[in-house]
């Protein structure tokens, strides 16, 4: 295992648990450790509305949200909807917004990055300041990073282990979120763990072994067969990214709203 900093380089399951084993014993008084998958050149935690190039993102959401109530608001009970579940009906859709995704499942976030051929690393936090979703407590008011269930405000949500991390607009300003990194309560105990193409292979026959999987053989087979080509890329090359992206189907979507009657594209110009 290379360690730089707070970056790890990991090739096993044993390397990997030894650094949440370090985590955990410093998680006295908090919830425990949430998982973020990520390709770490392209994301530097930064929530997908903050990296629009539009201006007065704060207005977009807005507007993003009013169409979302539309076009899925007829399909839920009236009183279920809010600017929560509203929020996390266009990150399920792929639409940009302030919403970070992470998983409380090490094995799942482990699989996922895995399997992946875009991305390689696992970003690790403790859950600080779990929030407790509330219909009488705005996301548009926010001044602090906080973090919440998915299940919480989506009933639907069938994922229990499903969490996101909601970033504020920096203050005084409709133009910029704050990253993660500006707070230091979350930045100071950041780990990133990478993870090489060529370790893929090796990580998925440890977690194959383990019966912890719900995937079908013949699927593990495939993947396993994908990664060992994937594996002659040298590992300090950055993986092309534009081709054969296979990514768990829970965090695939067809970008529109289509099962609520009415399609509403993502390329929709708000300005």
């Amino acid at each position: 295992m290379h360690v730089v900093k707070n970056k790890h380089y990991i090739s096993s399951l044993e390397e990997l648990y030894k650094i949440i084993d370090s985590l955990i014993t410093e998680c006295s008084g908090h919830r425990g450790l949430i998982y973020n998958v990520c390709d770490y050149e392209n994301n530097n935690l930064m929530p997908s509305l903050g990296r629009s190039n539009r201006k007065n993102i704060r207005r977009v959401e807005q507007e993003l949200l009013s169409t979302v109530r539309v076009y899925g608001g007829h399909s839920l009970n009236a009183h279920e909807i809010n600017d929560w579940l509203l929020m996390c009906l266009a990150k399920k859709q792929g639409f940009p917004t302030r919403l970070l995704e992470w998983t409380d499942n090490l094995v799942n976030a482990l699989w996922s990055v895995c399997q992946s051929q875009s991305k390689d690393c696992i970003n690790i936090i403790k859950a600080i300041d779990y929030h407790k979703v509330s219909v009488f407590n705005s996301p548009c008011d926010l001044n602090r990073t906080q973090i919440f269930n998915v299940a919480d405000c989506d009933q639907q949500e069938q994922r229990k282990d499903k969490w996101y991390s909601i970033h504020p607009f920096k203050e005084g300003g409709n133009d910029a979120i704050q990253p993660l990194y500006d707070e230091k309560e979350y930045s100071n105990g950041l780990v990133s763990v990478h993870i090489l193409p060529s370790a893929k292979v090796n990580l998925i026959k440890e977690l194959t072994s383990m019966n912890v999987l719900n995937e079908p053989t013949e699927y593990i087979e495939e993947k396993l067969a994908d990664l060992k080509n994937e594996a002659h890329v040298d590992g300090n090359q950055e993986i092309n990214k534009g081709e054969g992206n296979i990514e768990l189907q829970v965090n695939t979507h067809d970008r529109q709203l289509e099962q609520y009657g009415r399609k509403y594209h993502q390329d929709f110009d708000f300005d």
